[in-house]
């Protein structure tokens, strides 16, 4: 309760500085919001034989979630704030600071565009369970006390044409994935075990047109580090180390074969050496077009042995329709078309698009989507088709329908499965 408390009093104490901050020369924007969650609970009949049906009227599961964005401008610097509870008690706590530099000369060396990206998380442990309806649900771990997660430092700069960003992050590398189950039933603070680990991106692009990038990993790799209601990418890992490197759009002259012209030919090449990997990985890929609106693509893989082909890929496009192919071992084994265009309703606008998948056996999935919008009220909808053995059978069908009343925001959203509401929710939003 104590940690509960003082998870509180930091995002009060937080929010009423850079409320108290606005009557000086920051701005002061964000947002905040109220939603409404609930799902049907399977129907069971009740009698000698028990069975999972569905029906006109169930019971509902309900689930309330607040968040909090605010964002403090001071010119030289952006603070921001991350925070949200729902029905379990707190969620998360991000406290974020944007500082932007011109330039700087260290040494004789010419840094520009500097911007520093400094973060602080903290979290309470959640997990993903299956609950006594048989439904996936998520639940806090006790004691349920917010924990300090991971600081990151992000930095991202210009120096000769190279395009830097560095990511340090100092990070609990025990804590529970909100998106997994945690075997422990218990995580104090003592279970905690913090570690350092840093990603460098560099980027450059020649005057030739095309572009190298690389991406070091030294005790980190690039899965998402995640808390219940955010993420970002980047995870220290101490046993974790990588090298990536690219290079794409190396353009080629024209190539014949036979009756068939690549036009516009283009060539990229990866490396990849990890401490997952028993060997170097290496890959080419190439892309041209065949004629006006239509490409063709592919990969081969270099190392390690045998080389391999992987599946061709052609795509064309025929106003309004767009149609693309997967060729593997000479067989198709991918095909999808879509299309789509605005509506002119008069005072209403709106949309409408549809697009089909298929394999060598037919077709696989179908779906429509349309969508209008006039004056304050916007709704769309969209319903789906998948192939279920060997015929095709509704999958979804989803609507949601928007109020914008400035700066107020309502949004109304239901899907519709199979077996009836899989979920549905009401959004009340404000910005300003």
């Amino acid at each position: 309760m104590r940690n509960r408390f003082s998870y509180g009093l930091f995002l009060v104490c937080i929010s009423t500085l850079m409320i108290g901050a606005t009557s000086a020369v920051s701005q002061l924007s964000g947002n905040f919001g109220l939603d409404t969650i609930v799902r049907r609970i399977p129907t069971t009949l009740s009698g000698e034989v028990k069975l999972d049906t569905p029906s006109e009227f169930a019971v509902l599961q309900f689930g309330i979630r607040s968040a909090l964005d605010l964002t403090l401008d001071c010119g030289w610097a952006t603070a921001g704030v991350d925070a949200a509870v729902n029905m379990a008690g707190p969620e998360h706590l991000v406290v974020t600071t944007t500082l932007d530099v011109s330039h700087v000369n260290a040494y004789g060396v010419a840094f520009g565009d500097i911007s520093l990206f400094p973060e602080l998380w903290f979290a309470v442990p959640f997990e993903s369970v299956t609950d006594v309806n048989n439904l996936p649900n998520a639940v806090v771990i006790p004691p349920a006390d917010p924990l300090f997660v991971t600081a990151r430092l992000t930095t991202t700069c210009t120096l000769a044409g190279f395009n830097i960003k560095h990511v340090v992050m100092f990070q609990d590398v025990n804590f529970p994935s909100p998106g997994s189950a945690f075997d422990p039933l218990y995580y104090p603070v003592q279970s905690q075990s913090f570690q350092m680990g840093s990603l460098l991106y560099v980027s450059w692009r020649t005057q030739m047109g095309f572009s190298i990038r690389s991406t070091t990993g030294l005790s980190a790799s690039q899965a998402a580090t995640s808390i219940k209601g955010h993420s970002a990418t980047g995870r220290a890992d101490p046993e974790s180390w990588f090298e990536q490197l690219s290079i794409s759009g190396i353009r080629l002259a024209d190539i014949e074969m036979g009756t068939f012209v690549f036009q516009q030919p283009q060539v990229g090449f990866s490396f990849i050496m990890s401490s997952s990997l028993q060997t170097a990985s290496a890959s080419a890929s190439f892309s041209a077009r065949l004629f006006d609106r239509a490409t063709v693509s592919t990969s081969l893989t270099l190392s390690p042995l045998p080389r391999a082909l992987g599946a061709i890929n052609l795509s064309f496009a025929m106003e309004p329709f767009r149609f693309s192919f997967g060729i593997d071992t000479f067989a198709v084994n991918s095909i999808s078309a879509s299309t789509g265009s605005s509506l002119n309703l008069g005072n209403m606008s709106g949309s409408w698009g549809i697009s089909l998948t298929g394999i060598e056996r037919g077709l696989s999935g179908f779906s429509m989507r349309l969508s209008v919008a006039q004056g304050v009220l916007s709704a769309g909808t969209s319903v789906s088709y998948t192939r279920r053995d060997d015929r095709l059978g509704f999958a979804s069908l989803a609507t949601t329908m928007t109020f914008r009343l400035t700066p107020g925001t309502i949004t109304a959203r239901a899907t519709f499965g199979r077996y009836g509401l899989t979920r549905a929710s009401v959004s009340i939003g404000v910005r300003f």
